[in-house]
């Protein structure tokens, strides 16, 4: 009787785990991209002197290296429970991208085909999933033009509605800091930073456009950072063109220096007679403001997809009460080919070039890569 009892007990455990694998189902995803890569990034002008130039193993060229668990729970009537933990890796020594382990996304939600779907954690912006438009990769990523094309932000509650005859809106906000409301110590209250990000889209077999708007709590500094894009793409058939335009207000909210380096930065800040020198506070403190333009052209070519595309970003530095000489007017032209070799195995090759990089007046910067990029 024991031994028939325990034959019973596991097959009830099997037939248990094979109902909740019909409710639930847990997915293991990820990418893996890496190649060989060359950059350099050099200026000689106004008294400044700057070379780096790297090449070897360059991990992420295509997009962004990265496992995670997806899970989805069925709670009948159309409504899902969900959850998304998602890591950056660097396949070229297998770290982790930051200390954090899923800090591309961490987050828990429920989801509904009349309601649509609300999420909290660590997430992504309305213009991440909205924007779907890039022609090329890395240095002519969209995100290294637009302040806000692609932000994670931690504590957001994001909604995104149903999709309605083609029509998606969606709106973030998150709490970023600690409140403190002390009467005894009226010193010590604080307001807390927050995060808001809106957008709409709509999509229909050719046409996709968008509309996003992000703000950015302004924590220590005097105004609050923003940012608005208008983008659209077009697919004609034998090409699809993508246009987009925005503006950023106080701050580039992914940050403008990631061209540059610190050694770079004290040698402009100090021609230019500023006393601040950390780039952000500067650019929030001098009213800065940019215009930022994008077109983006995708061809199939030879069992493959060709990309073009430029990025311009034209800002109020060169005033005379910012950087003035020191100043100039972004602009990045890129190129890539992906030739899939299966429907998750990719071979590409890159390459793209800009000017005045950072706002940087003289600053030149080369990218060139081929890889291998497989998804599972």
């Amino acid at each position: 009787m024991k031994r028939e009892a325990l034959v019973l007990a596991v097959i009830g455990s099997f037939v248990a785990i094979g109902v909740a694998q019909a409710e639930t189902s847990v997915t293991l995803y990820g990418v893996v991209d890496t190649g060989y890569g060359y950059s350099q990034r050099k200026i000689n002008k106004s008294g400044i002197d700057y070379s780096n130039t790297a090449s070897g193993l360059h991990d992420s060229y295509l997009s962004g290296s990265r496992f995670g668990f997806q899970g989805v729970e069925d709670l009948g009537d159309g409504l899902r429970a969900i959850f998304v933990l998602e890591s950056g890796i660097n396949p070229s020594d297998g770290t982790t991208v930051t200390p954090r382990m899923f800090h591309r996304e961490s987050n828990v939600g429920l989801s509904s085909d009349d309601w649509g779907t609300l999420s909290m954690g660590r997430q992504y912006n309305l213009a991440d999933p909205f924007f779907g438009i890039n022609s090329t990769s890395s240095m002519g990523d969209i995100d290294k033009t637009f302040g806000a094309a692609s932000v994670r932000v931690d504590n957001m509650f994001r909604y995104m509605t149903p999709n309605i005859s083609g029509f998606q809106a969606g709106i973030g906000y998150a709490a970023n800091g600690t409140i403190i409301r002390n009467d005894q110590d009226p010193d010590a209250n604080r307001d807390r930073d927050s995060y808001l990000s809106l957008g709409v889209q709509y999509t229909d077999q050719a046409l996709h456009a968008v509309a996003t708007y992000d703000r950015m709590g302004s924590g220590k500094l005097e105004h609050a950072a923003t940012s608005w894009a208008l983008v659209g793409a077009y697919d004609f058939g034998p090409a699809k063109l993508a246009l987009g335009y925005g503006q950023d207000r106080y701050a580039k909210i992914n940050g403008v220096g990631a061209f540059g380096d610190g050694a770079l930065l004290a040698q402009v800040f100090a021609r230019a007679g500023s006393t601040i020198t950390d780039y952000d506070e500067f650019l929030a403190s001098h009213d800065f403001k940019a215009s930022n333009y994008y077109v983006g052209l995708s061809v199939p070519v030879g069992g493959g997809t060709a990309g073009l595309a430029w990025a311009r970003t034209a800002s109020n530095l060169d005033d005379a009460d910012k950087l003035g000489d020191y100043a100039g007017d972004q602009s990045i032209y890129s190129a890539r080919y992906v030739y899939p070799l299966s429907k998750r195995t990719s071979v590409y090759i890159y390459g793209s070039y800009g000017t005045n990089i950072a706002y940087i007046d003289g600053l030149k910067a080369t990218e060139a890569g081929v890889g291998l990029n497989h998804s599972f």
